[in-house]
Formats: structure tokens, C-alpha cells, sequence
């Protein structure tokens, strides 16, 4: 849950190390606010908070009773709170170990969410008025969560406070203090503010002060605390000195320590961060283009969501509220006077357009991309080689492309992964059935209606004309596209049903009784989900024969009577996404791959002799698009093959290859389609590529994503499906079967369906396709309800996604956690009974 309010700003501050001086100038930053605010203070209301959330060692010597004992002349402006203390002077994980009788939260998650509750519970307490809270961590930036293997900079994340870094006056300070900088920007921190003690005989601050200039941020040397002799009484009143020394602005070495400054600059932070966030959505609209929108529709600044950071699976954003202007025009009065959060959390339902799959800002990613970025940077790829790259050919070679590929092509993205599965599948049918060069631009695709492969040129002429590439003017749809029958649950059960403008013929006698007639050809029920997708078991049965003649008596006009030439064939197996979600019969498209392949008397033309061919494509290429949903475990399997019992001769990744961190695509291709391009002549070789083709850090998080998606079993989602922890035929959700059930038989809905991370409902609005307003109008209403958790299992958030159409969907990540995805279908049932 992100923190931030207009006239309570909050910092968290960091150690470079322990015994650096954390709680010292904790103190000294907590007396320095408050007495900024004793004039403007009406009697005893706090102004200052402080929050130690985890202390450890004797209550007597913990951080708040000293922040307690040295600030006295401003107690009755601050207010200091622990969430946990542990009698043991350790590490925090260790510590609680030795207290079983004391308060533990089962969850770093927990902490957090104690974090959060003491943070809206103090602005609530200010009502308006200016105030500040310090948020003191222990030890050090990489000190141990109270649950392993997590750092207090990693669970700490989510709230991602602005922070302020002490620096170690001591010897080798240097380098952990920017280890710890490093540690922070690299996890997604702002630092606000650098503090080191001063040390006259290392002078770390010599160094330290123009590194951090440098960069931005506010660096202030604090002259050291005296040293202890006499009674204690004595210390106190020396140390009460030095704080009323450190407040003053000057040099520590000159005997001041501008903590005063500091205060006043933290301040100033926080002003200018919400005035740029404020004027973020104004400029956006003077100079962005945004893809796949109507700038003469969303043009208000109140339209424009401001996206301050993300994490997990959720985005913490602002949408802009127009600030008054004061009459002195000062800097603290041009935020508004309101107690509500600026930020909201939205679960990112459209997985950022479908790349993220490993939630963002994820750590193990992050480090994977820093790691390579260090390396190499970016090094040019043909006849080259590098670590990352090669191993992430050998992983897909191994996994997705098991048993059929050896060659893996680099491209930057989705739809030039498909361009370079065209351009191999073409060259490959024109080298065969006697075309090439200019003669291939005859030739088109064999697709399925409602499918989407890019926004290239070349991917676009791979689709049926739809909204997407109509209004392109070079557009020329290049094949012959399938009415694909899709499955939905219909009220409450499982169904496969036909889609138009497809004829289809009457269902087999066999299967008459049991089928039902539409407006779009008919529809069969299934006695559960396992039945449509045990492929296997449904090859020998009167559907695929059906299928399968449907298929060869469409091609076969294709070709014999309107005259059209295919090169090659494209899918999206089971599930056409941007054509609206569309959950394909996975039967219907195993029948397709094998009519295909067995109809090269159709394709060959003169050229086709009837042998069968000894090179192991047959028919023409068969192009497998897993760029968005299907493969690497976004719908619970590894590839369409596992599903399809029928490998391609080209597949295509991208989207979730990298986790959704980077751009990167991986084209994939059989030893026959590589040997096409395979001679002594330059000009035969596939003369295509890009400047950040095989990008060494694209390589290396992808490499990182598979390896982390290997080490999951996903066994609460299964166990919900009924499906055995080690069977990879069934299919499973983490949308639970009942709720996707209940969402069919609603009065509003024509359907709905749900596979691995993805969810789909249909609702029945009249007019659909992209161009219909019904799920945007359910989304915007959606969007406005905040989801909350009674146990605390979750931080509030509120569901953003993007429509299509009639189709409303909402993606997980593969790590969402169930209680969020429950608490999601109870807002969702909620919703759809208002309509």
C-alpha cells in the first residue's frame, strides 16, 4: 500500500551498517522537525511521529525510549510507537527466536501491514495539519526479515518510502555506505537525504559529499556526539547540548550539523514530488502519442492514471486533483489540506498488457538484468556468441522446443518474432513448391478468424481485416481464416460452441442429441472441463471427423474456387487474446495442424509430386504464436504441444519470456526450416536482425524467469481444480471452477472461462467485438471499489484492467496469492449483480 499525503510526508531511514549513528540522528532529524512546528502547534497535538517497527534488546535501552529521553523539549509534539520488541540485542529473526512468549507476526506481510496502519492512523490524527513520520529499520539495509530469506530492504519494498541513508564515518564506511546505496536504488528506493557523522581522522565525508551531490541527493556531514565520562546526568546534558548544536544550519567541522537543513530540504522533497506528479498528466497529454487510444477522447488530466512505482503484483498511482493556489503562494500551502492518501493500489489486471508474469520490480529479475548490464552493456550478435544468449537457446531448445527445434532467431519483440516466422515458413513453402522472392507475395496464411499477430505490417497481413488493421493503408489480408469454435462455461457447464461467419454443417448423428442449435452453428456440453482438453482421447471420435472434413472442404475452396496459395499456417493455440479472448476447441486446432499437413496436393500445384517428403515439414509450415498467452506456464502448461499432441516446425515466444521486465522475443525452428536457408551464397541466408538482436540482459532475465517458474508447482491452484500435483494433462486456474461457473449463469453474461493466470467473461451486451463499450463500462465500475482483507492477508487495492469490447479479463501473475484472487471473484460476483 503506498503512503502519501499532502502535508505528511514520511521518510524511512536506512544504516549503511549498524552503530553508524541510525537512532542518534533519528533523534536529531525528529527534533529538528518538531521544532519547525512548535509555533504553529496547538497545544498538545503531535505533529512528529517516530516507528521502530522491530527493536530488539532490553526496553530500557531501545530506540524509542532513547528518542523518548532526548527529545523532551518537544515530547509533547512527537509521538513514538514499536510494533515489536524482543529483549535480546540481535538480529531481529534470531531475537524473536528466543522470545516465543512475545508477539511474532506470522508474515513479513504482517509487519508491513502494521507499517501502514500506524502511518494512515497518525495523518489521520494530524486531520490536515503539516506533520512528519520517521520510520527507523534495524541494522543494516540487508539485515535479516523477521522471515528469512527476505532483507528488511526487500519486504520493506512495497511501501517504498523515500528514504534516508547514515552513512559509516568508520574505516571501510565508504564502501558499505555505497553498497547500501547501490542496494536500495537498485530494489526501486529514492534516497532523499545522505547523513554521516563526522570523523576527523577517516574523513569518509570527503569523498562521500560530492558522490552523492553528484547525483542529486542532499548530503549533510553532523559533527559527532560528544564523548561519555562523568555521571550520567552530566552526559545527558552534554548530549542535550550537541542536539541543540546538530539543529543549526553550518559545517559539522565549523561546530553546526544543519539537521535544521536537512528537515527543511525533506520538505522541499516532499513538496516537489507530488507538484511532479501533479503536472505529470498535463505534459503527457502535450507530448505522448499513446498506443491503441483515442487522443480525442481521453484528453483531461484527470483521465491520465500516473503510474509512481510498481511491485508485486499491483501499481501504485496518482491520479491528479488540481491544487489550489494559495494567497502567499508558498510552497507548503500549494498542497492541499486533506488526511487521504494521494496513491491508490491497483492490481494490475492486464499484467501491463500481458508481459508480466513474475510481478513487478521482481528482485531475482532485477539482479539478473543489473548483473549483464554490467558485463557486457549490449554487444553485436551476428557470428558472435555470449554466455546469456547461448544458454537461453540451449533452455528453449530443451523445454518449450523439446523434441522438435534446434535453431532459436533473437528479435526485440511479439510481432518481429512473427515476421521472422513468416519470413522462414514462406521461403521455406517457395523453395519447396517452386516460388520465391517476388512471386511469394502471392501467397498467404491458413489462420483462424479473431487471432492477432502483431502490428507490423507483415503480422498484420497475417490476420483477417478486424478493427486493428483496417484503417492501415498498406493493409492486405494475405490467407484464408477458420471460424474457430471456442469453449466457454454456459451456464454452468463446460460447452464447446461454433462462431460465425463459418457455415458449419449439422453435428454427426452420434452427437445430435447432445448438441444444441445457435445462431452461429451450434454448441455441445461437456460433463467437465478435463473432457474438452484430454485431446488424446478425442482424436478417434465423430467431432474430430468432423472437424476434420469441415477443414479439408475449406480448403479446398480456398483454393480450387477462389484460387487462393498458402505458404504457411499461424495459430495462437488455445486462446486467440487480442481477437477477444477467444478460448479455441483444442481439438479443432490439432485436426487443423493435421489436415494441413496432410494436404500438399493442395499447396504444391504443378510443383507437388505426391511423394511424401523426406524433410520433416509437410503441407506447409506450421507457425505456432505463443507470444502472449500460450507457453511458459501463463496458461499452466509449458507449450502448446503438451496440450495439441502436434509440434509446429516455427514457434514464437516473447511477452512473459523475460517476466515481463524487457523487451525480447525468441523464434524458434526445426533443422528442415533452418536447411532452407542453409548454402554457400550469402543471399540465401535469412537476411533479417535488428541492432539489439540476442540483447545480453534480455538473455540473461529470461534466462533467470525460466529458472524461477521451474522452481514452482502451483499446488493450492491444482488442489482447487482436483488436479494431481504431477499431472501435467489437466488443466487448472487460479480463478477457482465454481466461480468461473456462477460467472456463466449470470443473467448478464454469455460466457465465461478461465486457464492458468487468466480469467474471461463475455458479457451480453448487444453489440460486441473491440468496438463495443460494455466492458469498459464494467471495468470503470470495478475499478472504483477498494478491496480490503479483515485478516490483514493483503493491503487494500482496487482491480485496473483493459476492455476488449464485450470481453472483460483479468490476468494473475504466476505468483498471485490465492486469498487475493478470492477476494477478487467475491468483488466481481458483487459487481455483476448491480447490472
Amino acid at each position: 500500500m503506498p503512503l502519501l499525503f499532502p502535508n505528511f510526508r514520511i521518510h524511512q531511514v536506512f544504516g549503511a551498517n549498524t552503530d553508524v549513528g541510525k537512532t542518534l540522528l533519528t533523534t536529531a532529524l525528529a527534533r529538528a522537525t518538531a521544532s519547525k512546528y512548535a509555533a504553529s502547534a496547538k497545544g498538545k497535538e503531535k505533529s512528529v511521529f517516530y516507528l521502530k517497527p522491530v527493536s530488539t534488546g532490553p526496553d530500557e535501552e531501545s530506540d524509542v525510549s532513547y528518542l523518548q529521553r532526548h527529545t523532551k523539549p518537544y515530547a509533547h509534539l512527537i509521538d513514538t510507537h514499536n510494533l515489536y520488541q524482543y529483549r535480546e540485542p540481535m538480529s531481529p529473526h534470531l531475537a524473536a527466536k528466543l522470545a516465543p512468549d512475545l508477539p511474532f507476526p506470522k508474515t513479513n506481510d504482517e509487519l508491513v501491514r502494521g507499517i501502514e496502519n500506524y502511518a494512515t492512523s497518525c495523518a489521520k490524527q494530524l486531520n490536515g495539519r503539516q506533520g512528519a513520520l520517521f520510520v527507523e529499520t534495524a541494522g543494516g539495509v540487508h539485515s535479516p526479515a523477521l522471515h528469512p530469506p527476505h532483507t528488511q530492504s526487500t519486504f520493506l519494498r512495497s511501501l517504498r518510502l523515500p528514504s534516508i541513508l547514515i552513512a559509516s564515518p568508520r574505516l571501510g564506511g565508504i564502501s558499505t555506505t555505497l553498497s547500501s546505496y547501490e542496494s536500495l536504488i537498485m530494489r526501486g528506493y529514492s534516497i532523499s537525504a545522505v547523513l554521516c557523522l563526522y570523523d576527523s581522522y577517516y574523513r569518509n565525508d570527503d569523498f562521500l559529499e560530492g558522490y552523492f551531490r553528484d547525483r542529486g541527493i542532499g548530503y549533510w556531514t553532523v559533527k559527532p556526539p560528544p564523548e561519555k565520562y562523568g555521571t550520567v546526568e552530566e552526559d545527558a546534558a552534554r548530549l542535550s547540548q550537541w542536539y541543540g548544536d546538530v539543529e543549526q544550519s553550518g559545517r559539522a567541522d565549523e561546530g553546526g550539523g544543519g539537521v535544521r537543513e536537512v528537515s527543511d530540504w525533506l520538505d522541499h522533497q516532499h513538496v516537489n514530488r507530488i507538484k511532479e506528479l501533479d503536472s505529470m498528466p498535463g505534459r503527457t497529454l502535450k507530448s505522448v502519442w499513446w498506443p491503441f487510444t483515442q487522443h480525442g477522447l481521453i484528453n483531461k488530466k484527470e483521465d491520465v492514471m500516473v503510474v509512481d512505482s510498481a511491485f508485486g503484483d499491483n501499481f501504485d498511482s496518482y491520479y491528479t486533483k488540481p491544487l489550489p493556489t494559495s494567497p502567499t503562494g508558498s510552497e507548503s500551502q500549494a498542497i492541499p489540506k486533506e488526511e487521504g492518501n494521494l496513491l491508490n493500489s491497483y492490481f494490475d489486471g492486464s499484467a501491463s498488457w500481458f508481459t508480466q508474469s513474475h510481478g513487478h520490480a521482481n528482485e531475482e529479475l532485477t539482479i539478473a538484468a543489473a548483473t549483464v548490464a554490467g558485463r557486457y552493456g549490449h554487444v553485436l550478435f551476428p557470428s558472435g556468441t555470449h554466455e546469456p544468449a547461448l544458454k537461453l537457446a540451449e533452455k528453449l531448445k530443451s523445454t518449450v522446443g523439446k523434441g522438435w527445434a534446434e535453431r532459436v532467431f533473437y528479435s526485440d519483440n511479439g510481432s518481429t518474432g512473427i515476421e521472422v516466422a513468416l519470413k522462414m515458413a514462406l521461403r521455406a513453402a517457395g523453395r519447396r513448391y517452386g516460388y520465391d522472392g517476388e512471386m511469394g507475395g502471392d501467397y498467404g496464411v491458413i489462420g483462424l478468424r479473431g487471432g492477432y499477430h502483431g502490428d507490423t505490417i507483415g503480422s498484420m497481413d497475417a490476420s483477417e481485416a478486424s478493427t486493428y488493421n483496417k484503417a492501415v493503408d498498406w493493409y492486405k489480408g494475405r490467407g484464408h481464416w477458420f471460424s474457430p469454435p471456442m469453449v466457454q462455461y454456459i451456464d454452468g457447464r463446460p460447452s464447446v460452441l461454433t462462431t460465425g461467419p463459418d457455415e458449419w454443417s449439422l453435428l454427426p448423428e452420434a452427437l445430435s442429441s447432445e448438441g444444441k442449435t445457435t445462431s452461429e452453428g451450434w454448441s455441445l456440453g461437456f460433463s467437465d472441463i478435463q473432457s474438452i482438453y484430454s485431446v488424446e482421447s478425442r482424436l478417434d471420435s465423430p467431432l474430430a471427423d468432423y472437424y476434420r472434413e469441415h477443414i479439408r472442404k475449406n480448403l479446398e475452396k480456398a483454393v480450387k474456387v477462389d484460387g487462393k496459395k498458402f505458404g504457411a499456417m499461424i495459430m495462437e493455440p488455445t486462446c486467440l487474446g487480442a481477437g477477444g479472448m477467444i478460448f479455441v476447441d483444442p481439438l479443432f486446432q490439432t485436426c487443423l495442424v493435421e489436415v494441413v499437413r496432410a494436404s500438399s496436393d493442395l499447396f504444391g500445384g504443378k510443383s507437388w509430386k505426391g511423394w511424401r517428403e523426406k524433410r520433416k515439414w509437410r503441407g506447409v509450415p506450421i507457425i505456432y504464436d505463443e507470444v502472449v498467452f500460450s507457453g511458459l506456464h501463463r496458461f499452466g502448461y509449458l507449450s502448446a504441444s503438451s496440450i495439441l499432441k502436434e509440434t509446429p516446425d516455427i514457434s514464437v515466444y516473447a511477452k512473459i519470456l523475460t517476466g515481463g521486465l524487457l523487451p525480447l522475443s525468441a523464434t524458434l525452428a526445426s533443422t528442415s526450416i533452418f536447411n532452407t536457408f542453409l548454402s554457400d551464397r550469402k543471399v540465401d541466408a535469412l537476411l533479417h536482425g535488428h541492432s539489439y538482436t540476442a540483447n545480453p540482459i534480455g538473455c540473461s532475465v529470461a534466462l533467470k524467469a525460466i529458472e524461477i517458474l521451474e522452481r514452482q508447482n502451483w499446488e493450492v491452484e491444482k488442489k482447487m481444480w482436483n488436479v494431481n500435483l504431477k499431472d501435467e494433462s489437466k488443466r487448472w486456474s487460479f480463478w477457482s471452477e465454481g466461480f468461473v461457473s456462477t460467472l456463466s449463469e449470470a443473467k448478464v453474461v454469455k460466457g465465461a472461462m478461465a486457464m492458468g493466470t487468466v480469467m474471461a467473461l463475455e458479457l451480453d451486451a448487444g453489440e460486441g467485438g473491440y468496438s463495443s463499450h460494455a466492458a469498459l463500462d464494467f471495468l470503470t465500475a470495478l475499478r472504483q471499489k477498494i478491496i480490503t482483507s479483515p485478516e490483514g492477508q493483503f493491503a487494500p487495492f482496487q482491480i485496473h484492467s483493459r476492455p476488449l469490447g464485450n470481453v472483460v479479463y483479468i490476468m494473475t501473475s504466476s505468483f498471485t496469492k490465492p486469498e487475493v484472487v478470492r477476494a477478487m471473484e467475491r468483488t466481481i460476483l458483487g459487481e455483476l449483480a448491480k447490472i
